[in-house]
């Protein structure tokens, strides 16, 4: 019993409350690092597509260029064989162009909101939490729905068993779904922590002496949640945008 209770507590020391903005500012981390290798991929991909559908339309030119002076068989449609081939050739490179200029936006947006999760995170936004939160969720359910897609193709069982795939997908859904939820936890505690604080701006009389007016010295008081209940602070500021 004593094991149980000292790994139960060695597992959720990340997610306590005095160490859960710590573990959400590494997983904010560990997100901005994998989105930005992410989109370094669909950009590779995005140049390398780009430079293959250029040399497509240059020997597409090459080969008109080409039955201008050398007779070639044509099929009945008066099409010869290397238009058909460069034909399918097109029609594939654009469809891998459109894909790849899909995957960029959508990593771009989620390189984006990975950023806004650790802006939010550093700075106690719980505003900056909600795209990230909606972007990894959708993420997460369209990754589950290709990893099961893909189970039922017998492909994937060629390099790795099938006990070992499913095994793999279901560790990295989870830890995908503990990342999600340690996230939201913070991101309640943050949203808490908001509607408990309150921001009061008084106007302090404070006479300086030989004056006839009764001059006012500005004062931010903050309200703020601590171990011993809602204590005040209040700042010295002279600003008048802080009269009420």
């Amino acid at each position: 019993m004593r094991l149980i209770d000292k790994v139960r507590e060695v597992v959720t020391v990340p997610v306590s409350p005095k160490y859960l903005r710590i573990s959400t500012i590494l997983i904010a981390i560990y997100k901005v690092l994998i989105a930005h290798v992410l989109l370094f991929i669909m950009l590779l991909g995005l140049a390398h597509a780009e430079e293959m559908s250029a040399i497509l339309g240059a020997d597409i030119a090459d080969q008109k260029e080409r039955e201008e002076y050398v007779y070639i068989p044509t099929n009945a449609k008066g099409e010869t064989m290397n238009q058909l081939r460069f034909k399918s050739a097109a029609s594939l490179a654009s469809v891998t162009l459109y894909m790849l200029y899909v995957g960029t936006t959508l990593a771009t947006i989620y390189v984006l909101s990975c950023l806004g999760l650790l802006i939010g995170t550093l700075r106690n936004r719980h505003e900056f939490f909600i795209p990230w939160m909606v972007v990894d969720f959708f993420g997460t359910l369209i990754s589950a729905s290709v990893m099961i897609a893909v189970g039922y193709n017998k492909v994937a069982y060629y390099g790795i068993g099938q006990w070992q795939y499913w095994g793999f997908c279901a560790v990295m859904t989870a830890f995908n779904i503990v990342i999600w939820m340690v996230v939201r936890m913070f991101y309640k505690n943050l949203v808490h922590m908001t509607k408990l604080r309150e921001v009061a701006v008084v106007a302090i009389p404070c006479p300086s002496p030989g004056s006839k007016q009764i001059p006012y010295h500005f004062r931010k008081e903050n309200m703020h949640l601590s171990d011993g209940g809602l204590k005040h602070i209040l700042f010295d500021s002279n600003e008048a945008n802080y009269l009420v």
